[in-house]
């Protein structure tokens, strides 16, 4: 849908959808919006997280509203950008992830109470562990659970090598050992662990999913103690600097936001928060484009051992946000939004292309699922606060499906103010919708409480 812009005193564009203000910034986030940015940026770069925005994104909204929040929130914490730049600036933040990993990964860059010594005697440990290759290997520490893990006689393709399999077991034996001395360092290792799995793997993250390297039975030539060598660097690298910092700049002030991240889903967690006592919102709910973030993150899931088995997995993908299709959902009915509806009779035209018979569903999950939100942040936060709601469109066999549109529907509905649809770039669409959809606006959408 194009729509013609008129530019403001201010210098930004805007025009209306849905009698909703929409002005043009992506001059202002296009280099603010993408995770690309805290990959060189301390503790941040511990873990390459691609679905995220960056420190500055953060700094920009605190820098715009007119008061200093007491206690934010941020329903999705996914790699903990938002909590832990609060944390930064000394402001409580409440973050909930339902990933094993994600909060794993959140909780471990929030804390600030590691010190350098007790880091390096842990270093050692694992370094000199690592020495000694132990032939049995496998028998010490069982391979993750999953028949394309590792080679065997049924399989085309796997995820790892006999090699680096054996290199990544040995890792975390060594990490074992650490987690019986101390729980906090050995998972700060296993973040260490995590970021260079995809590196040591056959496969790379495409789009919403994993899938094998170009010739990865020939390029991918990594051995044993190439992995150790790797993870040792990591440790031995920006991981150390980072404890320097963190032991430098936290002497004297051990205030975090590392307990109050909480592991759970937040449509069922989110009453642990008073009511009336949240007074800023930023958050990036997963985007309603079919992709499953357990799929997404399966190494990271399987190896560090956070998902054991087939029922875990689907008890996790049960507990996320409705916005893919690797459960089966039941007929649901669709909100009372007249634009959500005319999007889904749309579809409805389109339903014999249809991949799956659940996309409808899923549709109608997802923003049922958000309306529950909406109901939720309007009991929890104070009168006349902001909301932060970054969102992005998205299409399916020809028909866009207004997402931020659709939102603010929903948060009018619960009490909320929109202020403005701020467009923040355009995705590209897949090529399976670029002939009838080019671009798909992201979006920043802003609301008061």
């Amino acid at each position: 849908m194009l729509h013609d812009f008129v530019q403001t005193t201010s210098g930004d564009m805007e025009t209306t959808i849905s009698g909703y203000k929409l002005v043009d910034y992506t001059e202002q986030y296009k280099s603010i919006m993408q995770f690309n940015k805290n990959k060189k940026v301390h503790i941040h770069q511990w873990y390459p997280f691609v679905e995220g925005y960056s420190k500055e994104f953060i700094e920009s909204i605190l820098s715009e509203i007119d008061y200093k929040p007491e206690l934010v929130l941020e329903p999705f914490s996914g790699s903990g950008t938002t909590p832990l730049e609060m944390q930064n600036m000394g402001i409580k933040c409440v973050s909930f992830e339902v990933s094993p990993f994600m909060h794993l990964l959140s909780t471990v860059k929030m804390r600030n109470d590691y010190k350098l010594k007790e880091y390096n005697q842990y270093l050692n440990i694992i370094i000199n562990d690592l020495k000694e290759y132990k032939s049995n290997i496998r028998d010490l520490m069982p391979i993750p659970f999953g028949r394309t893990v590792v080679q065997n006689e049924k399989l085309k393709k796997w995820n790892f090598n006999d090699d680096i399999m054996d290199g990544i077991l040995d890792i975390k034996l060594a990490i074992s050992i650490i987690d019986k001395k101390d729980n906090k360092y050995a998972n700060l290792f296993r973040i260490a662990l995590a970021s260079i799995l995809l590196e040591a793997s056959n496969l790379f993250r495409n789009g919403k999913c994993l899938s094998y390297r170009k010739n990865w039975q020939i390029n991918n030539t990594l051995s044993r103690s190439d992995i150790h060598l790797i993870f040792i660097s990591k440790l031995e690298g920006l991981f150390l600097e980072d404890i320097k910092l963190i032991e430098e700049n936290f002497k004297n002030d051990l205030s975090s936001n590392y307990e109050l991240c909480f592991f759970g889903d937040v449509r069922s967690e989110i009453d642990r928060i008073p009511d009336d006592s949240v007074d800023l919102i930023i958050t990036s709910p997963p985007y309603l484009n079919s992709r499953d973030y357990t799929d997404i993150y399966m190494l990271e899931l399987k190896v560090l051992d956070l998902v054991k088995n087939y029922n875990e997995l689907i008890y996790l993908r049960k507990k996320t946000l409705r916005s893919h299709v690797q459960i089966k959902y039941e007929n649901i009915e669709a909100l009372d939004i007249p634009l959500l509806k005319d999007c889904l009779n749309k579809l409805l035209e389109k339903e014999e292309l249809f991949w799956n018979s659940d996309i409808l569903n899923m549709i109608k999950a997802y923003f049922i699922d958000l309306n529950q939100l909406f109901s939720s942040f309007k009991t929890k936060m104070k009168k006349n606060k902001f909301i932060y709601f970054n969102v992005a469109n998205s299409a399916y066999f020809g028909v866009e499906i207004l997402v931020d549109e659709i939102v603010c529907h929903i948060a009018e509905k619960q009490g909320f103010e929109v202020i403005e649809i701020r467009k923040a770039r355009n995705l590209k669409t897949s090529s399976q919708q670029s002939k009838q959809i080019e671009s798909l606006r992201e979006s920043v959408i802003v609301m008061k409480s």
